[in-house]
C-alpha cells in the first residue's frame, strides 16, 4: 500500500514539473512571434554562436517582437526574417484620430483669436521660435482660424516647471509670448502637463512647434503656417495665397 502511495506522489510530482514548464515555454514567447527555437536558429546563422533566447514576445508595434537573451535584448520581425539590435523610434504621426483630437481638446492651456474654425498648437515654453512667430500667428487670425495652444515642456525641466506654472496661473496668450510664467506650482498643473507629455510622446510629437488641423493633419515647424492655412483655403474652395 505505501509503495502505491509512493508511486502516485512520484508521478504527480512529475505530471506537475511537466506541466509547469510546458507553461513557461507557451508564455515565453508571444502570440504572433516566433518560437524560441526558431529565433535561436537564426541568432545561430547570423552570429556564428549558440545564444540561449529567454523570452520572446510583442511589443505593440505591428509585427514586431522583443527577444530577451542571456548577451542582451533584439528586436525580430514575426516571420524571423530581420532582426534589429538597438533602440526603436516611434515615427511623428501625420494623421491624428478623432480619439486623440477629443484628447488635444482637453489639453488646451490658452487660446488666441477668433473664429470657428482652429488649429492646434503644441508649443514648448522655451521654444523661442514660437514666441517670435507673432506676425506669422496674425496669418491665422486674418483668415479666421483661432489658435488653441497646448503646452509640451520636452526641453527641460526648468520648461517643464515653467509651463506648470503658467496652467496653474490660467497664464493667456501675452503672457506667453512675454515669456512670463510665473506663479505657483499646482497638483493639476502638474497632472496635466505629464499626462499630455506622455500621450504627446506616444505619438512622436515632442518637436515643436507642432501644428494639428480640424481634419487631424499634422505640420511641423513654424515655416509650415502657410501650408495649414492653405488646407483651411481649399477646404472652402478659396484661391492659396501667393
Amino acid at each position: 500500500m505505501k509503495v502505491r502511495m509512493v508511486k502516485f506522489f512520484i508521478m504527480k510530482l512529475i505530471l506537475k514539473v511537466i506541466l509547469f514548464f510546458t507553461a513557461v515555454t507557451v508564455s515565453a514567447y508571444g502570440k504572433g512571434c516566433p518560437k524560441i527555437g526558431d529565433v535561436e536558429k537564426q541568432l545561430l546563422l547570423t552570429f556564428r554562436k549558440p545564444i540561449k533566447v529567454k523570452a520572446v514576445y510583442p511589443i505593440g508595434i505591428d509585427g514586431f517582437c522583443r527577444v530577451i537573451t542571456q548577451e542582451g535584448n533584439f528586436f525580430i520581425d514575426e516571420k524571423a526574417r530581420y532582426l534589429i539590435q538597438g533602440l526603436i523610434f516611434k515615427l511623428p504621426d501625420r494623421k491624428i484620430d478623432k480619439e486623440f483630437m477629443n484628447f488635444l481638446e482637453k489639453s488646451v492651456s490658452f487660446e488666441a483669436g477668433e473664429g470657428k474654425r482652429y488649429v492646434y498648437v503644441i508649443v514648448d515654453p522655451e521654444c523661442e521660435a514660437c514666441r517670435k512667430s507673432s506676425k506669422k500667428m496674425k496669418l491665422f487670425f486674418e483668415n479666421g482660424i483661432k489658435l488653441k495652444f497646448i503646452l509640451a515642456p520636452f526641453s527641460s525641466k526648468e520648461a517643464e516647471e515653467k509651463a506648470i506654472k503658467f496652467i496653474c496661473s490660467h497664464g493667456n496668450i501675452k503672457n506667453f509670448m512675454e515669456g512670463n510664467y510665473r506663479g505657483k506650482v499646482c497638483t493639476s498643473g502638474k497632472l496635466k502637463v505629464w499626462s499630455t507629455m506622455d500621450k504627446l510622446k506616444a505619438r512622436g510629437l515632442t518637436s515643436t512647434p507642432v501644428f494639428i488641423t480640424e481634419n487631424g493633419n499634422v505640420y511641423f515647424g513654424e515655416n509650415s503656417v502657410k501650408e495649414v492655412i492653405k488646407e483651411y483655403e481649399k477646404k472652402e474652395g478659396a484661391k492659396p495665397q501667393n
